[in-house]
């Protein structure tokens, strides 16, 4: 590791407040584990409180740091996404970095109670509506120290655009591609935040993490299996499938700090598909804020 790098991992980020949705395991524990030994102030936000609590726990003993906080929320209901925002809305009076990396796969096509297709909700939507609920508490940051929002997203977001008359994949649905386009949304998102958002103290940005050796391959049906079984030897550790997004969450970095709604891959801006337009975003905003309008009062 290079000495800029190892400068970056070890710098002191003591009164800050790092907020991570899909912690538990994977990449967003290695994260926060990694804001936590560094002094942060960690949300943790997990569907189960079991495993929640004992991420909780490993983490406050490897790295000694008491300041950690557990919340439960299952990001497949817009409801309990908007109930656990009303909670740290009331908790907290200001957040510095947001990282929306709550994410699955599904097999099948699944739709949940209040009638969203299951990775349509649980990848886009509840990441959207939890980002606009807690702008405010963003939005405190100075032009010396901005507030930073990061949404995991993947290269997988260039096998497929997006059809605006079936978002929710009711017509060939297949797991891969339904990931993919969630990723898709969550690029499109960070950049139309970036857009919408400009006179705000706030960095948007997305990341590719690589091809990381995680739970996730085991849960996207035949296809999924079977290319991490394929590709298993050349998968990254969880550690290294971190390194960018501990970088856009914590380095000062001018690269990061003009972040500007960019992608990022290996700690440098990315290409992205031809078919993640400007347009494409501006008009996944208004079709997504016009879904989660009951849900966000």
């Amino acid at each position: 590791m290079h000495q800029k790098n190892r400068e970056i991992s070890k710098s002191d980020l003591s009164g800050k407040t790092y907020l991570m949705t899909g912690g538990n395991s994977g990449i967003g524990y290695e994260a926060i584990r990694n804001f936590a030994s560094r002094g942060a102030s960690v949300i943790l936000v997990c569907r189960s409180a079991v495993k929640g609590r004992e991420a909780l726990e490993e983490i406050k003993r490897e790295t000694g740091n008491n300041s950690l906080f557990l919340y439960i929320a299952d990001f497949s209901s817009l409801n309990s996404v908007n109930r656990f925002a009303k909670r740290v809305l009331n908790d907290f009076s200001k957040i510095d970095v947001l990282c929306n990396n709550a994410g699955g796969a599904n097999a099948t096509r699944a739709v949940t109670k209040e009638g969203f297709e299951m990775t349509f909700v649980t990848n886009h939507l509840s990441g959207f509506l939890l980002t606009k609920m807690l702008l405010p508490l963003l939005s405190v940051s100075t032009d010396e120290e901005p507030a930073r929002v990061i949404f995991t997203s993947s290269y997988g977001h260039a096998h497929s655009a997006l059809n605006f008359d079936d978002l929710e994949l009711v017509e060939g649905y297949r797991s891969l591609r339904a990931y993919g386009r969630s990723k898709l949304m969550n690029l499109l998102t960070a950049r139309e935040f970036s857009s919408r958002f400009q006179r705000e103290n706030i960095i948007f940005s997305s990341f590719h993490p690589g091809a990381v050796r995680t739970p996730i391959w085991r849960k996207g049906g035949l296809a999924a299996r079977f290319i991490g079984f394929v590709l298993f030897p050349f998968l990254i550790s969880v550690k290294k499938g971190s390194d960018t997004f501990i970088w856009l969450a914590s380095s000062r970095d001018r690269e990061v700090l003009e972040a500007n709604g960019q992608y990022f891959y290996k700690r440098k801006r990315a290409r992205v598909a031809v078919h993640a337009t400007a347009a494409a975003a501006s008009k996944l905003w208004d079709l997504t804020e016009e879904i989660i309008a009951p849900f966000a009062e």
